[in-house]
């Protein structure tokens, strides 16, 4: 809440510091942008950033300290941590505090404070942190020309600060969508996997829809798509938001949710009886994660779970102890929950008549964790096999055939017995 009755911020004295050095070499320094937001709103924040009309050149004369970083191609940012403080220095984006705060995103975040704490607020920004609400500080949306990026950073902070995104801003933003193309890709993907980890995200997923559909197009098929299929009461975007909704709070399962049924629209196929089928589309769904994936640059082991999670999250398990170590044999056993988990949140999110499937989900899911945790606890290995005289390839078939007889309770974790099984159906 804005603490209404606050006059003043209360500047630590380590701040004041680095501010009246600058201050006493004769030019302006002022705190702004989200820490000042913050304290309003009475959140703990540790990121400080501070404008000035102080060449960096020269800060860095005076405080050596300071790691000066290019911001982008037109400017510079001092960096410093001290005191458990992170603290930027930025110059004037303009000529002055005044046209500095012009040219920030939003209101709520154009108040600036001076050393001795008063508050410098143009632009309403206090009224705006106190309504709840998100403003662009130029309502023509030339905000967002700038640096388009703040389309993506008005959802993210309306999510975390549970804001409103007044309609004017709304409509800017969704006209002025296709300008995140020209944002580096790995940038788009840092707001991207916030905003998902969020729990009010559906909304936003719902009303700013078309934002969401130029980052990842193949969303747009999925609005409105009737499955026709009596396990699915939901369109497939509503359904995957729901899904979203529905999955735990792991990025994994989250980016996986949005992707595992995008293919859908792409495999249909209406019978004659006029059920909708969608054979092989989790192949579909993980070709599109995949071209996602290799466009925003994520790395290579996200890659590989999240694409893991779509391609296997349509399999029908089997309870049998040689299906689920074959099964194991493709997906990796030690990451079975978050399969699990979005295979509930699949079936959450579709038609409630059939939700006695969550309990065979987790029985199978305690039934799949037992065998993992048997399999991890096999201590028989490849050096016991050399002892006995085998080498080459038919180490790792020996191998996996004692695993697989010891899960199927065939064979006991003993060595010696094993040793005899191996020696009765393998010669050196």
């Amino acid at each position: 809440m804005y603490k209404s009755g606050d006059k003043y911020m209360n500047i630590s004295d380590t701040l004041k510091e680095y501010m009246n050095l600058i201050i006493d070499n004769g030019y302006e320094c002022y705190l702004v942008g989200g820490a000042v937001r913050d304290y309003l709103l009475n959140v703990e924040n540790k990121d400080y950033d501070f404008c000035t009309n102080m060449p960096l050149e020269e800060l860095k004369k005076i405080i050596p300290q300071i790691t000066i970083m290019k911001e982008n191609e037109h400017r510079n940012t001092g960096i410093i941590r001290t005191n458990g403080y992170d603290i930027e220095f930025s110059t004037f984006r303009g000529n002055s505090l005044k046209e500095d705060l012009l040219n920030r995103d939003f209101t709520m975040n154009a108040v600036a404070v001076d050393i001795d704490g008063n508050y410098i607020d143009y632009y309403n920004g206090i009224d705006a942190i106190n309504k709840r609400n998100i403003s662009l500080i130029k309502e023509n949306g030339d905000g967002l020309e700038s640096d388009p990026l703040r389309i993506l950073r008005a959802i993210r902070q309306a999510l975390k600060y549970k804001f409103k995104i007044d309609n004017n801003t709304k409509q800017q933003m969704i006209s002025k969508k296709s300008l995140l193309n020209n944002v580096a890709p790995e940038r788009i993907y840092d707001e991207f996997k916030q905003i998902i980890m969020f729990d009010d995200v559906g909304s936003f997923l719902k009303d700013f829809k078309e934002i969401f559909f130029e980052l990842i197009p193949e969303l747009e098929k999925c609005d409105g798509f009737n499955q026709h299929n009596e396990y699915h009461i939901y369109d497939v975007y509503s359904h995957t938001i729901k899904v979203i909704e529905n999955s735990p709070m792991n990025i994994y399962v989250k980016i996986a949710s949005l992707f595992h049924d995008i293919g859908k629209p792409n495999k249909y196929q209406l019978d004659d009886k006029g059920i909708g089928h969608f054979l092989n589309h989790a192949q579909s769904s993980n070709d599109i994660f995949k071209e996602f994936a290799n466009k925003y640059k994520l790395d290579n082991n996200s890659k590989k779970i999240i694409s893991d999670l779509v391609l296997y999250h349509e399999d029908d398990l089997s309870d049998k102890n040689n299906k689920i170590y074959n099964f194991y044999k493709k997906y990796n056993m030690n990451r079975i929950e978050l399969l699990f988990d979005l295979k509930r949140a699949d079936v959450l999110s579709q038609n409630p008549k059939f939700s006695d499937r969550i309990e065979k989900l987790n029985k199978l899911e305690k039934k799949y964790i037992d065998i993992r945790d048997k399999y991890n606890s096999i201590s028989y290995s490849g050096d016991d096999l050399i002892e006995l005289g085998y080498s080459g390839k038919c180490i790792g078939e020996i191998l996996d055939d004692v695993k697989r007889q010891i899960i199927n309770n065939r064979l006991i974790q003993e060595k010696e017995i094993i040793n005899e099984y191996v020696k009765k159906h393998y010669s050196v």
